[in-house]
């Protein structure tokens, strides 16, 4: 089956479910998008037409050998769709006027899955060798302080104490004395905590002799 459109000529290879109308396959049909393909597969769903073209280079992801993966895999299962071949040649198309062969009618046959039988007997569980630890954790040294070095005047305290006292082995911690810091005018120290705690006590006294009262 011959066709000779608006978009140029093609042999219907197949026809499953007469999907193929030449007004919607005109109408569809972009020379940009498909002059470049030998191939051009158009399948019907939702009743809307839809066209792939495919080439004749086997290392193409649109190899035409990929056509019947792209009608089980692309497609709606069971859909119409057409296979066009385009004719590229006047003497071609004589040839295949003088050769008539009617577009097949047939869907492509969906391949069944096959899935193998399990056999859990045949598997066989073998140890793998122990590998050495990647981290490796002392438990001795868990929670220990750091030591660090003392500096030049500690050392030589610690030096002038060892000498002094030989049986005595570590250094004294320096007093340690408390500032204040205060902006209010006339603070002293402590002062504040000594008037504190005096007038505490006296309103202790006083509540005393109220309760004896």
């Amino acid at each position: 089956m011959l066709i000779d459109s608006r978009k140029g000529r093609f042999k219907v290879e197949s026809n499953y479910r007469d999907a193929f109308r030449l007004e919607a396959f005109e109408e569809k049909y972009i020379e940009e998008c498909f002059d470049k393909y030998l191939y051009i597969v158009g399948d019907i769903s939702s009743g809307i037409l839809r066209l792939k073209g495919f080439d004749t280079n086997p290392k193409s992801k649109n190899y035409f050998g990929f056509i019947e993966d792209y009608l089980e895999l692309s497609c709606a299962m069971g859909c119409p769709y057409y296979i066009l071949k385009r004719i590229q040649s006047d003497k071609e198309y004589q040839h295949e006027l003088s050769h008539p062969k009617e577009p097949k009618t047939d869907g492509f046959v969906i391949h069944s899955l096959t899935k193998e039988n399990f056999d859990k007997e045949s598997i066989v569980l073998e140890t793998t060798p122990k590998g050495s630890p990647n981290i490796v954790i002392e438990a001795e040294k868990l929670n220990r302080i750091p030591k660090g070095e003392l500096t030049g005047d500690l050392k030589e305290l610690a030096k002038q104490d060892t000498q002094n006292n030989p049986t005595r082995r570590v250094v004294e911690k320096p007093e340690v004395s408390q500032s204040y810091v205060s902006s209010s005018p006339g603070f002293v120290p402590n002062q504040n905590n000594n008037k504190n705690n005096n007038n505490y006590n006296k309103n202790r006294n006083k509540n005393r002799k109220r309760n004896k009262k």
